[in-house]
């Protein structure tokens, strides 16, 4: 069954995707009575100071204002190098305007809460949720054999998962999309972006069957190229089998912050305080944390122009404003 935007309409006529453009691939999955499976997961720093007792005086040791700043900088920079996958020799990626979410083989009610949850999400950062019966962008499929679904799709369809035919720019390239297949995740997702002119909206790659791209980069300079990184798809499937000890909240938001950003799928995150360390620990999130936020917002503020070896810094400066703004 598959839900489609935030504006709670259900389509049961379309199994899968608007990304999955042939009736061959369709037929597959739909055929393969292991994919489809209703699912209920179980619904069940700031520094310290230091104190040290001499004489029976206590003599406290505090950091500078501008040092606890330097350290929550230095935090926020790991935590962005860790978690974030733009795409090969490309910028941070993200939608443009606004995102179409559809949920596929899971009940009615369920995929509605997912993408609503996600929707609310992409309002939250400024985009608008797509209205009923739109072509999903972010398609979200459950399964009961996740790592067959990825491997049949992929050997079915190889252009949606690296349109460039090997050009760096799109994707996380074949070392990414091997990673993709063989996971044993409870979720696994395939980020495509596209590096546009800024001005046009028009890809500044040559596609396979296409002419040379017109690029227009007005202004542009060392450090701003003219050039912005817009997400076109996500591919997101969900082993129904691995999710024990989650919510649905738990597991939507989870979802809504890989459908949102390009985060890599190997990242260690044990050390921040967010929402990806779900499989891991359970029981420490009930959703999205304010670090999660934090990230997501400024992903959707920092200038995308800039050259794409600057925008990190930039992300973490805009982490670092919204941080400062919490503690004030």
């Amino acid at each position: 069954m598959s839900t489609r935007s935030c504006r709670s309409r259900v389509s049961e006529d379309v199994i899968l995707l608007k990304l999955i453009t042939t009736g061959f691939l369709v037929a597959l999955l739909l055929s393969t009575n292991t994919l489809a499976q209703d699912v209920s997961p179980e619904m069940d720093a700031r520094p310290e100071i230091a104190a040290i007792v001499v004489d029976e005086q206590v003599i406290v040791r505090g950091q500078r204002l501008s040092e606890l700043e330097f350290d929550l900088r230095i935090h926020i920079k790991d935590f962005v190098s860790e978690v974030a996958a733009p795409a090969r020799a490309r910028g941070y990626a993200r939608w443009r305007h606004g995102v179409c979410v559809g949920v596929h083989n899971l009940e009615t009610m369920n995929a509605q809460y997912i993408v609503d949850r996600i929707s609310s999400l992409a309002l939250e950062v400024g985009l608008e949720p797509g209205e009923p019966g739109c072509g999903p962008q972010v398609n979200i499929v459950f399964s009961t054999n996740a790592r067959e679904v990825a491997s049949l799709l992929v050997e079915s369809e190889p252009r949606f998962f690296r349109p460039a035919m090997g050009h760096a720019g799109m994707d996380l390239g074949l070392e990414g999309l091997d990673k993709f297949t063989q996971s044993e995740k409870a979720v696994r997702w395939w980020h495509v972006s596209m590096p546009v002119d800024a001005r046009t909206g028009l890809s500044v790659m040559r596609l396979p069957g296409q002419p040379p791209p017109v690029v227009l980069k007005t202004g542009a300079s060392l450090l701003h190229d003219g050039i912005r990184d817009n997400l076109q798809t996500v591919l997101i499937i969900v082993d129904s089998t691995k999710l024990a000890g989650t919510t649905w909240q738990q597991l939507a938001d989870y979802l809504a912050i890989v459908s949102l950003a390009q985060i890599d799928p190997s990242a260690d995150p044990a050390a921040f305080d967010t929402i990806l360390n779900l499989f891991s620990n359970p029981p420490a999130y009930s959703g999205l944390t304010d670090w999660d936020h934090s990230y997501l917002q400024a992903l959707y503020a920092f200038n995308q122009e800039r050259d794409a070896r600057l925008q990190r810094n930039l992300i973490v400066s805009e982490i670092l404003k919204r941080e400062r703004s919490i503690t004030e």
